[in-house]
């Protein structure tokens, strides 16, 4: 058993024990087990995971499946997290790389201080971020995002690859070397490196006023929550679907007790699954042979002489007949000439009112600066305004659309002349005029909603019905044509209006094409006849045996028949209920329930005493203490977080009104920070621009914080574009006694991107030693390009030659006269390094003054246009570089003979003994 981890105050026997615990259930559905470990691997679930685990939860509920799914559940090395009893892990290069944004490849690959501190400078639109991300996909991080190529090349690129090396374990283990693709997974060793940056900081201010910072474990748990969520709703919505046509009516006039209509009443939406009749049963009892045909001809044959059977086929045929009685009166109802007409005058009506309407506000307010008062569209929002103030303002006096005080529409003070037009507006409202048009309209209005609600059965549909009138005899037959023709064609006249109505071509009302008589005499009297005929057959009606059985098969023997008219829409909807229960049972397995309660029981055990005072010393640390901060924990659905809450006293609408961009970053790092005795007290850490939007002050206590987790033994790779920054984490580097490695990346324009070379840090930071080499280089360039001084085209060269120098005069007095004892990026003076300062005020003085008058000549000032625009020759330019570099090394040699001395004169005269 490994020694126990302390985390937050509690002991633990393994890293995230409970984690693993809980998510190895037997009883945990096998998709939630392989989410957690691909969200352990990459922090994130795409689109291909979810549909990768949706197909999981199908397979498992009974889905039809290709292939069975591929389920890797859970593990310890799955977890990229660090602990402190894990091996610790280092980095010791990154790169080459390829085919990663525009970065440049075949770089010579960017290397690390395992034992220290290690500073990669680059300024914007280096490539430094792309580095970065190349770090989040292969160690620890909450945010880690996907690597593109680049995306202004004319074809795809293939997957990025890096080099990296790195070492796991003691320092006499072996290096590890290897290419990895971004296609791969990273290898696990360095899942024990944390990286911190903005996106991954899990701290962020939200609409309800509240700093979130959420650990591991706890992220983990919640983005598997919000998967359950986002799969549930999927289903959902296929659920919703299904309960629809679900709800579409089965076919009916099967006889009560018959096989067919005993399986078909288990098509239901409330039957269990396990009663479900089967596709096979269905297709069974809608079987129709030969032999069917002869039995039912034989009992057909019998059964015209069976008053039994002779009644009940009447009394079913009366059922349905009376059924589509209401349907032939509501058609001619809705559809006859009389209804049409009575439409088209209702839409001539409003039309009519409306313009009177119109006229009558338009002669009423044409005063008012905005055009169309009097409107339907100006009537209508006036009409919900009013409603709306009176039910608002139930003690101001009517009318409350004018007397409120306050616009109901805009909110603002009403003054005297808007709460004058309000109340002519009211009064208008109550005329004779703008009533009657809004009447008008609303009649118009219901009378084509009744139509576009209004459905007519098919010739299908009656022909459906009608089967076995039909049968009885010839004449009824004939009767059945004459009611699908009035059906047929109040089918094509509902089509014809709808379109009218859609097209707002009223005028075409007139022109339909006529519609048949209505059969609902000829409905009327066949009901009236089946009725004599059924009392006259149960008059005859013998009370056998036979006769009962005789009639029993029969209707088995017909409902089987139809069922066999009708099996491919039975067994759709049979398909369909077993889809319904198959998607019921997907959506158990997203249930929330337990992974809501592990949220909140583990959100409980985390947030500790241990917790809330490592955050508080963070705050001290990165002088974030001005911030009052509450610590507590919530859970909202699959939502659950450790809530860092402003404990402001007075209502605001969010924090970011408060915290500033600086803050919230700082907070951000001091949440990071605090979290770090959760992954082990020696594993590295990579951090990408930590003080952006920071002030001097905490970009000092940030570099202090991060020297003292280096001193811990931590290797601390650092990320920056700030020269601030670099300057302060090397000074806190070398305060502490640890080493600081640096890199620099830069970019060369012309798509070049990423360049890491030493010889790249920028200018400001080279000492003097450099820049004179740097000089020399410029000025061979010049001459290898065929300099003259009479030719402007090498007028920038020259300009910028003479600046570095001029330059270079300034960092020669701060670095070799006064021996750094003052420097730029410091806050501080070097008392002690005064020692070697070698300042000679009458013999410097002179020749810094000549040197710099005559570097600032052609270092780009503005000259008066009188002056010549000479530049200098080559003999110039050659004594003004030796000039600089006889002071330089006149001053140095000075420099180091005060050296020689001052440590004399700390070692005293040695005493003489004899």
């Amino acid at each position: 058993m490994s020694p126990g981890l302390q985390i937050y105050g509690k002991e633990e026997t393994v890293p995230f024990e409970q984690l693993l615990a809980w998510a190895s259930n037997t009883n945990r559905p096998a998709w939630q087990k392989d989410a957690l470990r691909r969200l352990a691997e990459h922090g994130e679930l795409t689109e291909d995971d979810l549909s990768a685990l949706r197909y999981q939860i199908k397979t498992a509920e009974g889905f039809p499946a290709e292939e069975p799914p591929e389920t890797v559940p859970l593990a310890a090395e799955h977890l990229s997290e660090a602990s402190s009893d894990e091996p610790k892990t280092v980095l010791a290069s990154l790169g080459p790389i390829s085919n990663v944004d525009r970065l440049e490849s075949g770089q010579p690959p960017m290397r690390f201080a395992v034992n220290g501190i290690t500073l990669i400078y680059g300024p914007n639109a280096s490539g430094k971020s792309g580095y970065c991300r190349i770090t989040k996909q292969l160690c620890r991080s909450l945010n880690p995002k996907a690597l593109c190529g680049n995306v202004y090349a004319d074809t795809q690129p293939p997957p990025a690859e890096a080099g990296v090396a790195f070492r796991a374990g003691g320092d006499d283990n072996p290096k590890t070397e290897l290419v990895w693709k971004s296609s791969d997974p990273p290898p696990p060793e360095l899942a024990r490196i944390s990286v911190f940056d903005t996106a991954s900081a899990r701290v962020y201010v939200d609409k309800q006023r509240k700093i979130e910072f959420l650990p591991y474990e706890l992220d983990l748990l919640n983005k598997l929550g919000l998967a359950a969520r986002a799969l549930d709703e999927e289903f959902k919505e296929r659920e919703n679907v299904l309960d629809i046509s679900i709800n579409t009516p089965l076919p009916t006039g099967y006889k009560e007790g018959t096989g067919a209509y005993l399986l078909i009443e288990k098509l239901r939406q409330e039957t269990v699954f396990d009663d479900l009749p089967t596709e096979q049963a269905l297709r069974n009892m809608a079987a129709w042979s030969e032999d069917h045909q002869a039995e039912l001809d034989s009992l057909d044959k019998q059964s015209k002489d069976d008053p039994q059977i002779m009644a009940r086929q009447r009394k079913e045929v009366r059922l349905l007949l009376q059924s589509l009685k209401g349907d032939v009166a509501n058609t001619a109802e809705k559809l006859g000439d009389p209804a049409v007409e009575a439409l088209s005058q209702k839409q001539k009506d409003a039309v009519t009112k409306n313009n009177v309407a119109k006229a009558a506000a338009h002669e009423l307010f044409k005063d008012e600066p905005i055009p169309d008062v009097g409107s339907e569209v100006w009537r209508q929002m006036l009409k919900y305004a009013r409603e709306f103030a009176l039910e608002v303002f139930l003690d101001g006096e009517p009318p409350q659309i004018a007397t409120s005080g306050k616009c109901v529409l805009c909110q603002q003070e009403l003054d005297g002349d808007a709460a004058a037009r309000l109340a002519a507006f009211d009064s208008y409202l109550g005329e004779r005029a703008a009533a009657e048009a809004a009447a008008t309209v609303l009649d118009f209005e219901n009378a084509v909603s009744d139509i576009q609600v209004l459905a007519v059965k098919t010739k299908r549909d009656i022909q459906t019905m009608l089967a076995g009138y039909i049968a009885l005899t010839q004449q009824r037959k004939e009767n059945a044509k004459t009611i699908k023709i009035f059906f047929e064609k109040a089918g094509e006249r509902l089509e014809a209006v709808k379109r009218i109505m859609n097209e707002e071509t009223y005028g075409d009302l007139g022109n339909l094409d006529d519609l048949p008589a209505s059969p609902a005499q000829l409905i009327e009297d066949e009901i009236a006849a089946l009725a004599e005929e059924i009392k006259e057959l149960d008059n005859l009606e013998r009370d056998d045996e036979a006769a009962r059985k005789r009639a029993q098969q029969y209707a088995e023997l017909i409902d089987r028949k139809k069922l066999g008219e009708e099996i491919d829409l039975i067994v759709e909807r049979r398909d369909k209920l077993e889809e319904r229960h198959r998607v019921a049972a997907c959506r158990t397995q997203c249930r929330l329930t337990a992974i809501t309660q592990q949220i909140t029981r583990r959100r409980r055990e985390i947030l500790t005493p241990s917790l809330k005072s490592a955050l508080t010393d963070e705050q001290k640390a990165l002088q974030l203490t001005h911030i009052p901060l509450d610590l507590a924990d919530r859970g909202d659905l699959a939502d659950s977080i450790v809530e860092v809450a402003l404990s402001a006293q007075q209502r605001i609408a969010n924090n970011s009104d408060v915290l500033s961009e600086g803050e919230q970053r700082g907070l951000a790092l001091a949440c990071f920070l605090a979290e770090l005795k959760e992954i082990g007290h020696d594993h590295g850490i990579i951090v990408d621009d930590p003080v952006s939007s920071l002030d001097h002050s905490r970009m000092k206590a940030i570099a202090r914080r991060l020297a003292e987790e280096a001193v811990k033994g931590r290797q601390v790779i650092v990320f920056t574009h700030s020269i601030l920054f670099h300057y302060m984490l090397n000074d806190e580097a070398r305060r502490s006694g640890i080493a600081c490695h640096k890199e620099w990346i830069t970019n060369l324009g012309n798509d070049r991107f990423g360049i890491i070379d030493d010889s790249q840090k920028p200018w400001q930071m080279k000492p003097v030693t450099e820049r004179l080499q740097e000089i020399d280089l410029a000025r061979q360039a010049l001459e290898a390009a065929g300099y003259v001084c009479n030719d402007e085209e090498f007028r920038g060269s020259v300009t910028d030659l003479y600046t570095k120098m001029r330059t270079t005069w300034e960092r020669v007095v701060e670095e070799i006269l006064f021996n750094k004892a003052v420097q730029r990026f410091r806050y501080e003076v070097m008392t002690q390094r005064l020692e070697a300062a070698c300042f000679d005020a009458t013999n410097d003085y002179p020749v810094i003054f000549e040197g710099m008058k005559r570097t600032s000549h052609y270092s780009g000032h503005d000259h008066a246009e009188d002056l010549p625009p000479e530049l200098p020759s080559p003999d110039d330019i050659d004594g003004d570089i030796g000039a600089l570099r006889a002071f330089a090394d006149h001053a140095r040699a000075r420099k180091k003979e005060l050296e020689k001395s001052m440590g004399a004169y700390k070692e005293g005269v040695e005493a003489v003994l004899i």
